[in-house]
């Protein structure tokens, strides 16, 4: 079996079992999205750039989507083709790709949007300039990954890609903070790992759903109660404290 960096061992700790979104806008840099949107309800832009680092110190290179685009692309065979989605949620497909493949640049995509409420909604603001980023959501493949130290990037040689999303902000932020106790580094690597063999036993689309469920989870668990209530304390008096398109009862953190 292949001998991971330290680095990655290190991500791997924090992010195992973990679904995770990316986008090719990171650490202050300027990317060229090349977005359309046409008449025809035909979308056009790109939701990767190939050796562009993220937040987690990771970067796709040519090559890491190519596996996934042939078994599950919109020129396989697959059921389960990748979804072109709404924000990252795979309950809300606003359209089909017709064309996802790689070039020199990043990941190139053309979808055709659906003529549902939030397709439209997607169309008119990628067209006016509100929206005009796209992200990825995927699954690590850790023996796929190689650190170079010159860049202090982790590079992608291959992802498990589910999806492609319209999003509001490329730049994603980290999902958890990293751990500085040893045996609190331990334990989670040992959770994550039974995790992962747990969710492995499940079939493929309701491994997706419960990876995103516990994304879901993982981020909200980080938000101190106290840090809501400072919140709640600048405003007028809510039962609920509306986090994204969350909403999470406060009365059980009031005095």
């Amino acid at each position: 079996m292949k001998t991971l960096h330290s680095k990655i061992k290190e991500l791997q700790q924090r992010q195992a079992g973990t679904y995770i979104t990316s986008s090719f806008l990171h650490l202050g840099r300027t990317v060229d999205y090349r977005i359309t949107a046409d008449e025809d309800r035909t979308v056009r832009g790109y939701l990767a750039v190939f050796n562009e680092k993220d937040d987690r110190g990771t970067a796709p290179i040519k090559g890491a989507f190519a596996k996934s685009l042939k078994e599950r692309g919109p020129k396989s065979l697959a059921k389960q083709k990748i979804l072109f989605l709404w924000f990252h949620d795979m309950e809300n497909p606003i359209g089909q790709f017709t064309e996802l493949e790689e070039d020199d640049y990043g990941l190139r995509f053309v979808a055709v949007v659906d003529e549902i409420p939030e397709g439209d909604r997607a169309l008119t603001q990628i067209r006016s300039g509100t929206l005009n980023q796209f992200s990825y959501g995927f699954l690590y493949i850790w023996d796929k990954m190689e650190y170079d130290e010159e860049t202090d990037t982790i590079y992608m040689m291959e992802v498990d890609l589910w999806e492609g999303s319209v999003v509001s902000y490329g730049a994603q932020k980290e999902t958890f903070a990293i751990r500085s106790k040893e045996q609190l580094q331990s334990q989670l690597a040992d959770v994550n790992a039974d995790l992962e063999h747990f969710v492995r036993q499940m079939p493929r689309t309701k491994q997706m759903e419960l990876r995103q469920l516990l994304t879901r989870y993982k981020s909200l668990n980080e938000i101190k109660p106290e840090s809501l209530l400072d919140t709640l304390d600048k405003r007028e008096p809510k039962d609920q404290l509306a986090i994204g398109e969350y909403k999470l009862d406060v009365k059980q953190f009031k005095k």
